[in-house]
This record gives C-alpha cells, sequence and structure tokens, in this order.
C-alpha cells in the first residue's frame, strides 16, 4: 500500500494552482487504481508526499487532523496570527445561519496553510455550527482517491464553497479581495463578490 501511494505522490509542483496536462492525466490513472474503502468513512488519513517527503493529509478531514503533529506548527502559528475583524463577524453572525461550507485545500499548499486556519478562527468567533462545515484536503493534483472533487471544478486551493439551501451562493478562491472575512460577508450577502480568478 504504502508503494502505491508512493507512486500516487510523486508530482512535482511549487504553487497551489493547476499543473501540466501530462501529469494530471498520469496522477488519474493512478488515483483511480487506488482501493477506496478506506476513504469513503474515514478522516484525517495521512499519506506521505513525495514532494517534499513529508506527510499530507488527504480525503475529508477536521480540526483534529490538521492539529496533528504533522501540521500542528502552520496550523497554530496561522491561527493565532489572524487578527479577527470583530465588526464583520457580528455581520457574519446572523448571515451564517443555514449556510454550510465546503472547503477544498492542500496541507502542502501555503495558502491554504494561511487561510484554512483563519477560517476556523474567523468561524468559532462566529459561532457556527462546524457540523455544517466539510473540508476536503486533496493532493497537488487537486484530486482525492474517491474523487470527492468531481463536479467542484477545484482549479486553486483553498476554495472554499458557500451554501445556501443546497445552492452555492459564491466561492472564495485562494487569497482575499479584502480580507477573509470582508469577503466572507460579500458571498453571504449575495452582492456580486467575485474571486481572485473570477473576471
Amino acid at each position: 500500500m504504502k508503494k502505491i501511494l508512493f507512486i500516487i505522490l510523486a508530482i512535482t509542483i511549487i504553487a497551489c494552482d493547476n499543473t501540466t496536462k501530462t501529469k494530471k492525466e498520469n496522477t488519474e490513472k493512478e488515483v483511480k487504481n487506488l482501493p477506496t474503502l478506506a476513504y469513503k468513512s474515514e478522516l484525517n488519513i495521512l499519506v506521505k508526499d513525495t514532494v517534499d517527503d513529508n506527510m499530507m493529509l488527504l480525503g475529508k478531514v477536521n480540526q483534529q487532523g490538521l492539529e496533528q503533529k504533522e501540521f500542528k506548527q502552520w496550523y497554530k502559528e496561522n491561527y493565532y496570527a489572524h487578527q479577527l475583524d470583530t465588526n464583520t463577524i457580528e455581520a457574519l453572525k446572523p448571515k451564517l445561519k443555514g449556510i454550510s461550507i465546503t472547503v477544498f485545500m492542500g496541507t502542502w499548499c501555503s495558502d491554504s496553510q494561511r487561510e484554512v486556519p483563519a477560517l476556523y478562527k474567523i468561524l468559532s468567533a462566529a459561532e457556527y455550527d462546524n457540523s455544517q462545515l466539510e473540508i476536503i484536503s486533496v493532493s497537488h493534483e487537486k484530486e482525492t482517491p474517491n474523487h470527492l472533487e468531481k463536479g467542484f471544478d477545484i482549479q486553486y486551493v483553498p476554495t472554499i464553497i458557500f451554501y445556501k439551501n443546497g445552492t452555492e451562493i459564491g466561492r472564495y478562491v485562494e487569497l482575499a479581495q479584502e480580507t477573509l472575512e470582508k469577503d466572507m460577508l460579500a458571498i453571504l450577502n449575495e452582492s456580486g463578490y467575485k474571486h481572485s480568478y473570477e473576471e
């Protein structure tokens, strides 16, 4: 199993964006050959990241997974470094009621390492119901063994998608237009917010 995972993760990229088509096609073939039963119900699955020979999470994760020893340093550092915009958070509180959030991230990605801890801190301050939050950690090719990314058009991570009554109302991609809190508020206000890569 370790050998299979080693082969799957043998991809070399630097940024959190798309990679070449050839690498993507090769990885898709390799990911399809992975057994998926374990990934359906388990959280916080650690696999070897051959790009930097560290570990990464793959599939569904939660806050406890991000606080594991392999990720704890950057998670805690960025969680505490984020300065909360308390006025915007007060405006967010009522608007987050009935909103579900799906996040695609990579534990290997510096943008994800910055934004996801900040998101957790904001949601905590806003008293958000974390049972409505789903975090999915992807490979460098933006994939999971269970294809949890299918149909979401994930090109950059993190991608934070907001849903109201099951319908996407907006997404935050990679970095803020203003601040994470203000961008979230613009999305929840349904005011025509456009993310960093949207024209």
